[in-house]
């Protein structure tokens, strides 16, 4: 394994849609195609590492959540943080975080889960509440109204882990990068999903 892939490895969390706890099997990072994917992965990893510090940062100006809490507080919550991310990211545009030497590689990756053996499978799962008409924009709330797609664990295990803040999920054909904490979209790839 390369230095570039010890870095990836070491520098991705777990959590829900974000990937394999690293006490399971299927905690193996990807593997990536040449040393140009694993450069850009690791790039990638960079540019998500940036993203949390600003996030972690940012979300400490706000009041705490009690442990035991309501859905308008939560709500609340997102909603400043939401607002003090586009405020801080205001220049923030589409492939920021997916750069794009790292969107091709992760659709190497899809493409190699998605023409596999389970790849149908994989993709049935995704569409089960995926909506395909939801306009998209970076910074941008994901309506409470448009359910969150599944994401299959082993489609997750090929992907880079992302920092407890972000989570993977598909809304129509493109795959985005959901800040969990505010509910807005961070970044996302278009067309990803085959048809």
């Amino acid at each position: 394994m390369t230095l570039a892939a010890l870095v990836l490895a070491a520098a991705c969390h777990t959590g829900r849609a974000r990937g394999p706890s690293a006490d399971s099997p299927a905690a193996a990072r990807p593997e990536a195609n040449s040393a140009a994917d694993t450069e850009a992965l690791a790039g990638f990893v960079t540019q998500l590492k940036g993203y949390a510090e600003l996030h972690n940062k940012l979300e400490k100006m706000l009041p705490p959540v009690p442990n035991e809490t309501t859905p308008e507080v939560m709500d609340k919550h997102q909603r400043a943080l939401a607002q003090l991310l586009e405020q801080n990211r205001k220049q923030a545009k589409r492939g920021d975080l997916f750069t794009p030497a790292g969107e091709r590689a992760i659709r190497r990756i899809l493409d190699e889960v998605f023409s596999g053996p389970d790849g149908a499978q994989f993709k049935s799962t995704i569409m089960d509440e995926n909506p395909s008409t939801v306009k998209l924009a970076i910074n941008g709330r994901h309506s409470d109204d448009v359910p969150l797609s599944t994401m299959p664990a082993q489609l997750l295990a090929r992907l880079p882990r992302l920092p407890e803040e972000l989570e993977y999920r598909f809304i129509g054909p493109r795959l985005i990068l959901l800040d969990a904490h505010s509910h807005t979209v961070a970044d996302y790839i278009e067309n990803i999903l085959p048809q």
